[in-house]
């Protein structure tokens, strides 16, 4: 009984000291935010969608506040210009992510690119940088252009069967299959063109579970008493990043085999240069592996999730629909596929795409960093080892920025061409962003060229949104598409 009474008095002791250390003065600097609770601080008042409460908060305390996310000091930041004070004129006081048993477990040990750490990170990054270069940006625009007419004989399938046509499954198969052949020269069929489908198929089966993993979020990430219990339960049960790395493995592997002499010059995909650029040492092969792990999670998702909401919009608001089509069949005609090119001349699709991008951020906070040292910002004091997460839902509604930040209107980019960047801000900004906007715009433009967009039921699709690793439509809806 004495025993058990000493565990109690000693949690007791430590919860309610771990609570006063939630509020300590950082003098007259300090950050403002919500009273947090003992034990979770203010993790509570985030679910089930943590983007609006944290944009919330931003009315209340400021651009830059402070909420406690278990036992993690969190610092969310609302406002571009000191955004860009702490990613870029202070990058390196903010360089690095934390360290949490998921982080660590799906990095494994920090050894991928996205969670990289020092100069690890810096040599990946660079490697990832040479290695695109090396694969020609006119090979790789090549396989884009290929797998667009894939993904537009899908659509024209289901114009000719009557069939609805559902934008999540086979977005997502166009955007993974960009970055099969960019990195490994694979891809997977659609479903209607009855092919063997082999292991990429379980490869995209396997990311969507890891997916729902990392997006549901971990409180043991937070509470340090339960980190050790995280990572342990991560060992035992996660089944699919296990999967996922023997699957690219296999691949590359492969690589290995069949790789010839004139691929030094004429790579067939990223494999190739990475091989060649580690040497073929079999100890580099894991990296490999992680870092077109990487490009498959972030090169896909976030641009079929951009997609997805692009393809509501077109449907809930036929009048701006018909504004973007009449404005390509202006530029483009109907005689060829629009091109990068024609960027320039379609202001208003440029309009509707960055409006898109605004009023559902797909990508609603950046993965969180580490804050290394103390350190003032304007008026605003950081605390060594806080955490700062880039909330682009609170800028995306920030009025510094945007008139009716409510309301959907493209034509407010028309009249002011307010900067707005999904991809970060400083070096660690996403490696691929430049490619993720063309292929956002080729795909979007070719589509409304081709194709008129309609709910299959004929209503309103729903807006609502669902929290995970990037922030997708709560409900898997359907479309009618009819040729132009």
């Amino acid at each position: 009984m004495s025993i058990i009474l000493l565990i109690l008095f000693i949690f007791i002791s430590y919860v309610f000291l771990n609570y006063i250390k939630k509020f300590k003065n950082y003098g007259p600097k300090s950050l403002k935010g919500p009273i947090p609770l003992p034990i979770f601080g203010n993790l509570l008042s985030l679910l089930p969608l943590p983007h609006i409460p944290l944009t919330k908060y931003h009315e209340t305390y400021g651009p830059v506040y402070r909420i406690w996310m278990g036992d993690k000091y969190t610092v969310s930041v609302n406002d571009i210009d000191i955004a860009k004070k702490i990613f870029i004129k202070n990058a390196d006081c903010f360089m690095e992510h934390p360290e949490t048993p998921t982080f660590k477990f799906y990095s494994c040990n920090y050894s991928n690119l996205v969670m990289g750490r020092g100069q690890n990170w810096k040599q990946r990054r660079d490697l990832v940088a040479r290695s695109i270069t090396k694969t020609k940006i006119k090979h790789i625009y090549t396989n884009l252009d290929q797998q667009l007419d894939g993904l537009l004989n899908c659509m024209d399938y289901h114009v000719k069967s009557g069939l609805p046509f559902t934008p999540r499954g086979n977005f997502s198969r166009f955007t993974m299959n960009n970055m099969l052949k960019l990195v490994m020269n694979d891809e997977i069929p659609y479903d209607h063109q009855g092919k063997s489908q082999g292991p990429m198929k379980d490869l995209i089966h396997q990311c969507e579970v890891l997916f729902t993993n990392l997006g549901s979020g971990n409180i043991g990430d937070f509470i340090d008493l339960l980190k050790p219990f995280l990572s342990i339960y991560y060992k035992l049960t996660n089944s699919c990043l296990p999967k996922i790395l023997d699957i690219v493995g296999k691949v590359l592997q492969k690589h290995v085999d069949t790789f010839k002499e004139e691929y030094k010059s004429n790579p067939r995909d990223l494999f190739d240069v990475m091989l060649v650029e580690y040497d073929f040492d079999p100890l580099k092969y894991i990296t490999i592996i992680l870092i077109a792990c990487d490009l498959l999670f972030a090169g896909s998702d976030t641009v079929a999730g951009s997609l997805e909401w692009a393809n509501i919009f077109l449907c809930n608001y036929p009048e701006y629909q018909e504004k973007v089509y009449s404005e390509l069949l202006c530029v483009v005609g109907k005689d060829r596929k629009v091109a990068l090119s024609d960027r320039i001349s379609t202001p208003f699709l440029n309009a509707f795409i960055k409006e898109s991008s605004r009023f559902k951020t797909i990508g609603p906070f950046n993965i969180p960093r580490n804050c290394s040292q103390d350190i003032e910002i304007d008026d605003y004091f950081i605390p060594k080892d806080s955490q700062v997460i880039l909330n682009f839902s609170g800028i995306a509604a920030n009025t510094k920025y945007w008139d009716n930040p409510q309301v959907f209107d493209p034509t407010r980019h028309l009249e002011k061409n307010q900067e707005f960047s999904l991809f970060g801000y400083g070096q660690r900004q996403c490696v691929g962003s430049n490619f993720g906007q063309d292929e956002l715009y080729l795909s979007l433009s070719n589509m409304i060229l081709k194709y008129k967009f309609s709910s299959h039921d004929g209503n309103l699709i729903n807006e609502s949104e669902a929290f995970g690793l990037t922030l997708h439509p709560a409900t898997i809806f359907k479309l009618k598409l009819e040729h132009r």
